[in-house]
């Protein structure tokens, strides 16, 4: 998709190609790939090497054609979830209906119900393992989200629509990766409405208006 400008970085992938990453980052980059050919292509190209690496590091005891073996089955494309295991791969919203990514198709069941945020927001919380909170955020025509920083790293991918800030526009594929170094101010443009699903791995703190009031009682709501 040529209009995406914001991917995951080269570490990013090679530890999502590694198996490091846990599985709420793992599904969020899996989704990207999804909209994304450029990273698709650079994964491929670091699991070639990996491969190629694991190949050179066997035991000299290993066969010319056992080599060859496992690089051919280290270079397959995953298989295709078989169609029993598909729960659902929409995601609906009132009278909307969005395709859900691969990644979360099995497990729409971890989807929890829409709720209103202040600002015409709704949030849909995923139920993930490990520390980190994901959720799926719908901004309605022009809306916006309180001006924020950020305790720790939020991981944003724009799934439809768009939505901007002080810093550009982001579109569907767009992978956005803020920290306590950026601030910023999300919202929508008249017409246009955004679906996200996001990552936070620390709660985030409001620097302007009433939401400042919420900033004592945001660890609460991140626990929930």
């Amino acid at each position: 998709m040529a209009n995406i400008h914001f991917h995951p970085d080269h570490d990013l992938l090679s530890r999502y190609a590694n198996g490091e990453l846990e599985s709420a980052s793992s599904i969020l980059i899996s989704a990207h790939l999804e909209f994304c050919p450029h990273c698709r292509q650079k994964l491929a190209a670091i699991e070639a090497k990996q491969a190629r690496h694991l190949a050179n590091s066997e035991p000299a005891t290993m066969t010319p054609s056992l080599n060859a073996m496992m690089l051919e089955i280290m270079a397959q494309e995953p298989s295709e979830p078989i169609a029993e295991e598909v729960l659902d791969n929409e995601l609906l919203l009132d009278d909307k209906t969005y395709p859900l990514p691969s990644a979360l198709q099995r497990h729409s069941d971890k989807i929890g119900p829409w709720s209103r945020l202040p600002g015409n927001i709704k949030r849909a919380q995923v139920e993930v393992s490990g520390t980190s909170k994901m959720n799926f955020i719908y901004m309605d025509s022009d809306s916006s989200l309180p001006e924020h920083t950020h305790q720790g790293q939020e991981i944003t991918l724009v799934l439809a629509g768009e939505f901007y800030d002080e810093n550009g526009t982001y579109k569907p594929g767009d992978f956005i990766i803020q920290n306590e170094e950026h601030k910023h101010l999300p919202r929508t443009r008249e017409g246009q409405d955004c679906l996200c699903l996001t990552l936070l791995n620390a709660p985030l703190h409001f620097t302007s208006g009433l939401a400042t009031l919420l900033n004592p009682f945001s660890q609460l709501f991140f626990r929930r």
